[in-house]
């Protein structure tokens, strides 16, 4: 467990300075010569890197609650109850997202269709929607202790 232990460290910080770097040079790299809108130079390094880390979450996210269903079953039915909360998460972004193409003046790309405004819009709505669980999290966490 120690050595599981040492290595997920080791894996967060490289994580951590790995992310540190590409957003440095994303902040402060500089942007696309004539452009008609602002672009920075590395946004394509940060959108690879956070799908990248996207991937990985999700892949944990499952890999863990069916380890823990074969180990302990009645705790395992725990986790796939969250893995559907999960589910009807993304169900509720999927209904709030948007597929109307943007108004772009000077943009030529291909990324302005409903499909992928849709996968946006959802992935934008379920940070919007894990954001706030987490300060309700970390208010309720706080409040029941003073209580206890």
């Amino acid at each position: 467990m120690q050595k599981i232990r040492k290595y997920l460290n080791i894996m967060t910080i490289v994580m951590a300075v790995i992310t540190t770097v590409i957003l440095v040079l994303f902040l402060a790299g500089g942007a696309e010569p004539n452009q008609a809108m602002y672009s920075p130079i590395y946004t394509d390094e940060l959108l690879y890197w956070s799908y990248i880390l996207l991937f990985i979450a999700v892949i944990l996210a499952v890999i863990f609650p069916i380890i823990k269903l074969i180990s302990n079953p009645k705790g395992g039915l725990k986790a796939l109850l969250l893995i559907g909360v999960a589910a009807v998460l993304f169900l509720i972004a999927y209904a709030l997202a948007d597929g109307t193409p943007l108004k772009m003046p000077g943009y030529t790309g291909s990324d302005n269709v409903p499909s992928m405004l849709i996968m946006t819009d959802v992935l934008l709505y379920v940070t919007y929607f894990l954001g706030g669980f987490i300060v309700l999290a970390i208010l309720y966490s706080e409040i029941s202790k003073r209580f206890k």
